[in-house]
C-alpha cells in the first residue's frame, strides 16, 4: 500500500518508454485530486505531458479540482497547466492547458490512427524532456464504443511508434467494461489501484 502522493514518483521510477500505466479506480474515487492534485504536479518536472482528453472529460476533472482549492494552491496548478498539452477527442470543451490538436470521435481504427499520429509527432518533434501522455475519458470510449473501441485502442499502441513516449490511461472500472480492462491489464507493466477508501496499491508491476 502507499499514498496517493506517491503516484507520481511510483510511475517514474518503473516506467520506461513505450509503456502504458493503468491507473484504476471506482467512480467514488476523487479522481479530480488523483489528476490534477497528484499526478500532474509531480510528473510535470520530468515530463513533456500531453492529456489525452476524451468527451471533455479532462476538462470536467480540472473545474471539480479548482472549484475545491485554495487560492494559494490554485496559483500553483495555473502555473502547472500553462505546460500541459491537450489533444482533444471528440465532443466537450478544453478549458484548461495549450490544445495541439481537436480530432472528431471515431471507432474505425485506420481513421483513428491517420487523425492522432500528426498531434503526436507534432508533440514529439518540439519536445524538450521525455513525453508521457495521459489519457482521460477512455473508460466512456470504451464503454460507449465497445469492441470496436477497444480494438481501435490495441491496434492503434501496435501501429504507432510508441517507443516515443509513455502512456498512462485512467480507467473507471465501475464503467469500463471488463473484458476491455482485462485487455489493457494484460499489455500493461504497471497497474496501480484506487480504492474508495483512499488506498492506493500496486496491482502488477
Amino acid at each position: 500500500m502507499m499514498l496517493p502522493g506517491q503516484v507520481g514518483k511510483i510511475i517514474m521510477d518503473k516506467i520506461r518508454n513505450g509503456d502504458v500505466v493503468l491507473i484504476e479506480y471506482p467512480s467514488t474515487f476523487p479522481s479530480h485530486r488523483l489528476l490534477w492534485e497528484t499526478l500532474i504536479p509531480e510528473l510535470a518536472e520530468g515530463f513533456d505531458i500531453v492529456i489525452d482528453d476524451f468527451f471533455g472529460v479532462g476538462d470536467l476533472l480540472f473545474r471539480a479540482y479548482i472549484r475545491r482549492i485554495t487560492a494559494e494552491e490554485y496559483k500553483k496548478i495555473m502555473d502547472i497547466v500553462g505546460s500541459v498539452k491537450v489533444v482533444k477527442i471528440g465532443p466537450g470543451k478544453v478549458s484548461y492547458g495549450r490544445l495541439v490538436e481537436e480530432i472528431p470521435l471515431t471507432y474505425d481504427v485506420s481513421e483513428f490512427i491517420k487523425l492522432y499520429y500528426p498531434s503526436i509527432r507534432k508533440v514529439i518533434s518540439k519536445a524538450s524532456k521525455k513525453v508521457v501522455f495521459i489519457t482521460v475519458g477512455l473508460s466512456e470510449y470504451l464503454y460507449f464504443g465497445g469492441d470496436k473501441a477497444l480494438q481501435t485502442i490495441l491496434f492503434s499502441r501496435s501501429s504507432l511508434p510508441i517507443e516515443d513516449w509513455t502512456s498512462i490511461y485512467l480507467l473507471n472500472t465501475s464503467l469500463v467494461p471488463a473484458q476491455a480492462l482485462a485487455a489493457l491489464e494484460e499489455i500493461s507493466p504497471l497497474i496501480i489501484s484506487s480504492e474508495p477508501s483512499g488506498k492506493v496499491v500496486i496491482k502488477k508491476g
